[in-house]
């Protein structure tokens, strides 16, 4: 098993944060060697990368709850189920920035991006994994049809 373990230092050195949100992702090793199919195929099952990330205050700034300053609120179109700071009569009063709960949806939106990200990699070195395997068997297929 290969372990990426980025998780957060501690703002004391000892204590973990008061508020973080830590992430873990299991996934195949895809690097495992040259094997033979059957060995190659038990190999994918037994091993795995874990990559281990953990947001904090230290890596994460506080999220943006309600519209930037310089927006103005807006009725949304049917179906835009975003924030426009505009109720059906009128504009809403402004939510309290900042605090706890700001900083949580900050954990989650960075948490988010790096998801998007490693998963992208990982589902690109799948497909270049896989690349081979896919052209040797439909030359394979183009045997049997001549």
């Amino acid at each position: 098993m290969t372990s990426n373990d980025t998780t957060a230092a501690s703002t004391d050195g000892n204590a973990p944060p008061l508020l973080f949100l830590r992430v873990q992702y299991e996934v195949p090793d895809l690097d495992g060697g040259d094997n033979s199919a059957a060995e190659d195929k038990q190999a994918q099952t037994q091993a795995t990368i874990t990559n281990k990330q953990s947001f904090d205050a230290s890596n994460c700034p506080a999220a943006t709850i309600g519209l930037p300053p310089s927006v103005e609120p807006v009725k949304p179109d049917p179906g835009d189920y975003s924030f426009s700071g505009m109720h059906d009569h009128g504009p809403l009063p402004p939510p309290r920035e900042g605090g706890k709960f700001a900083q949580i949806v900050g954990f989650v939106n960075a948490a988010k991006k790096a998801s998007d990200k490693y998963l992208t990699e990982v589902i690109e070195k799948e497909k270049a994994h896989s690349q081979p395997a896919t052209s040797e068997s439909n030359q394979q297929h183009k045997r049997k049809r001549k």
